[in-house]
């Protein structure tokens, strides 16, 4: 039997499931739907369509808004300290970076608990209390005028946004086929580059606020008020799984779990399985993927925390500072979305694509870091250059999504990728140091190595997957000269919906 290492569902006759002797376990979501057996259905190509296209209409939107908050909520305190915070709330040495590490501080002490609740429990109603609670937080910073204050919500912010990002890549990938989920991934993580521009205007406006509470408290109550609303329509209509979607009738749910079969990555159970999680941690490619994203993490840090203060030693006021952040937002935002659609309809491209941005970030580290103060236009650029290394984690997060089946698997792989995503941005803002203003030469310095560690990484991924595939692939050819067949379509329903690993289902190729 021949396998078909491509991303994209083979083209043929309309897709027909036949085969009432495969019975899928109860504890298999798509069970739900198919009523435990794999049904006879037909669906044509118009209908998988349509299917599509009300899953892009309906969950799209619930996720990019969600993103858009969320960035702004972890990024406000950049605008607060930009409008005054510092000297209002006394804050002298480090202190501002510790704002920014705590955060990231309970974001890792959350991440793994947060994973497992979305295992236990329903996974867009859980996140949709912490969206919720999170608001509530941030609108409470406006209370507090000191460091103390500050730190205490900060880190509590972060315990509850931990679980954010790790909701999302398991949304997109119980939705979402490997070829689609590239280009969803990048639409809703390119709202970060929406949030910036959002953001910048706002933070513009904030500054010819003339009330008596300072302007650097505005951002909290602004983001924390619309926050708390958003939770609230995020918790009732956002559904966790194709079978809970209430937009779809009986035979789209149906189809859309069977759209999945082809990812053979299962969709989700609520059964802990410890042999996937030992499988996890004996994967090379959990090792490499998790040095990547820290690696990745370090100069996301800097730059998360410190972005205006950037453009303002460049020499620009604080007023072109904050506007100066648009244009780096649109370049993220295109960025993304031309990466995440050459990754949909080119095979084998995606660690081209991350080693491809990587380049593109390294020369805008170098910009900023060698040309003197005087080439304020020349550093700029540069720091508009950098955008382009957050294409290279979202396609690492398209890697997870597309590369990883088993659902205690899939959920060791989301923890320890956010607990590495964690630790990078814990370390990025310590880089910064206070004497080293306004160059920040050891900052600039450790983005040019983490640039360069993460090319080799990706290669690395590249040539492990590669080298898997062809051997699957002549153990297959081996296996057709014994006589051994299967029938293609029985074993791609049956190994599809089911929990099984990567490494367990030989049928599965991974994702270049």
């Amino acid at each position: 039997m021949s396998h078909d290492t491509r991303e994209n569902v083979p083209s043929g006759p309309a897709p027909t499931t036949a085969h009432p002797e495969k019975v899928l376990k109860d504890t298999d979501v798509g069970a739900t739907v198919l009523h435990g057996t794999v049904d006879e259905l037909h669906y044509n190509s118009g209908e998988a369509r349509r299917v599509l296209w009300k899953i892009d209409l309906f969950l799209l939107p619930m996720l990019s808004i969600t993103y858009i908050l969320q960035f702004l909520d972890k990024s406000c305190v950049s605008y607060a300290a930009l409008w005054g915070m510092k000297t209002d709330a006394h804050l002298v040495g480090d202190q501002y970076s510790w704002l920014t590490t705590i955060f990231y501080l309970g974001y890792l002490a959350s991440e793994f608990p947060s994973n497992v609740l979305f295992q236990k429990f329903d996974i867009a109603r859980t996140c949709g209390i912490f969206i919720t609670v999170w608001g509530v937080v941030l609108l409470c910073m406006t209370a507090a005028n000191d460091f103390a204050g500050l730190v205490t919500a900060r880190l509590f912010l972060g315990i509850l946004e931990a679980g954010v990002s790790p909701c999302f890549v398991l949304l997109t990938t119980m939705f979402y086929k490997r070829s689609e989920q590239p280009l969803r991934t990048c639409i809703w993580f390119s709202m970060n580059g929406m949030a910036n521009i959002f953001g910048a205007l706002i933070g513009y406006g904030i500054g010819h606020i003339d009330a008596a509470l300072p302007a650097w408290k505005f951002p909290f109550i602004i983001f924390g008020s619309v926050t708390i609303v958003w939770g609230v329509i995020f918790t009732l209509f956002t559904p966790s799984n194709p079978t809970k979607a209430r937009w779809l009738t009986e035979k789209e749910k149906a189809i859309a779990v069977l759209r999945l079969a082809d990812n053979e990555t299962g969709i989700d159970t609520k059964v802990w399985k410890w042999e996937q999680v030992k499988e996890a941690f004996i994967d090379p490619r959990f090792w490499l993927i998790i040095l990547f994203t820290l690696a990745n993490n370090i100069p996301n840090g800097g730059v998360s925390a410190f972005a205006p203060l950037i453009v303002n030693s460049f020499g620009f006021n604080k007023f072109e500072s904050t506007l100066l952040g648009i244009p780096s937002g649109a370049a993220q935002i295109l960025g993304l979305w031309i990466s995440g659609y050459l990754a949909m309809k080119v095979k084998g491209i995606r660690h081209f694509l991350m080693i491809g941005g990587l380049l593109v970030a390294l020369i805008g580290a170098s910009l900023i870091y060698a040309l003197p103060d005087s080439y304020r236009v020349g550093r700029l650029l540069g720091y508009y250059l950098l955008v382009s290394f957050s294409a290279s984690f979202v396609i690492a997060i398209s890697l997870v999504q597309s590369n990883v089946a088993g659902r205690t698997k899939k959920t060791i792989y989301n923890s320890a990728f956010f607990v590495s995503y964690c630790v990078g941005n814990l370390i990025g803002p310590q880089l910064f140091f206070t004497r080293e203003a306004p160059r920040y030469q050891s900052g600039f310095e450790s983005w040019i190595v983490c640039f360069a560690v993460q090319i080799f990484l990706a290669a690395g991924m590249y040539v492990i997957n590669l080298r898997e595939n062809l051997r699957r692939d002549r153990l297959a050819e081996q296996n057709n000269s014994r006589g051994v067949l299967e029938d293609e379509s029985t074993a791609r329903i049956a190994l599809g919906l089911s929990d099984l690993t990567d490494m367990q289902n030989l049928h599965f190729r991974y994702v270049l």
